[in-house]
């Protein structure tokens, strides 16, 4: 089966001040590290963004948000599945930088014993729709979804229907969203 890797990193970075894909993590950008953990999970890695960047590094694989004004991980998802042919699509946000090296895997064995088109991972603690495997079959279903101004993210993956899959590691599913937190991670150096 086919899947393509999608980097969400279309976000304002409010809570951190600055475009947190590029600041730096650990000696390289923030991105960067989401992208060496999950290039070698799928064919392709793409990145969705919503602003203009130069300093990507990865400039061919870049997908633009086809909607204006920040609509949220959602549109970088519509412009993915708009875009890239494959059969699956992975997904992870710009700012999850110890994401599971098996996550697809993990998640694409699920889909073999599911009916459902869109498989989640879930902690003791959450589920993680940002780190979810999506169908390309689910593309109309999300157009019609934000043509009626939804943004929410559980909302869309409940109103389809969804797998989850059970993961241990909490950490593997950390985001970080403020100047604390990339304090916090970075003073870390065990994980």
């Amino acid at each position: 089966m086919r899947i393509a890797g999608l980097i969400i990193a279309g976000g304002k970075s409010s809570r951190m001040g600055q475009n947190k894909a590029l600041i730096h993590f650990k000696q390289k950008p923030l991105i960067e590290h989401v992208y060496d953990r999950l290039k070698y999970q799928v064919e392709k890695v793409y990145i969705n963004i919503n602003q203009a960047c130069n300093n990507f590094k990865y400039k061919e694989n870049i997908i633009p948000d086809k909607k204006q004004n920040y609509q949220g991980p959602l549109a970088g998802l519509d412009a993915a599945l708009q875009m890239i042919q494959t059969e699956w699509l992975q997904i992870a946000p710009c700012d999850t930088p110890f994401l599971p090296l098996d996550l697809t895997q993990i998640l694409m064995n699920k889909s073999k014993q599911s009916l459902h088109k869109i498989i989640i991972p879930q902690t003791q603690n959450n589920i993680h729709p940002t780190l979810g495997l999506f169908h390309s079959s689910i593309a109309d279903d999300l157009n019609l979804f934000l043509k009626n101004k939804d943004r929410g993210f559980i909302n869309f993956i409940n109103s389809v229907g969804f797998e989850g899959v059970s993961f241990e590691n909490e950490h593997a599913f950390v985001n970080i969203n403020t100047p604390e937190e990339l304090e916090k991670y970075e003073k870390n150096e065990n994980k």
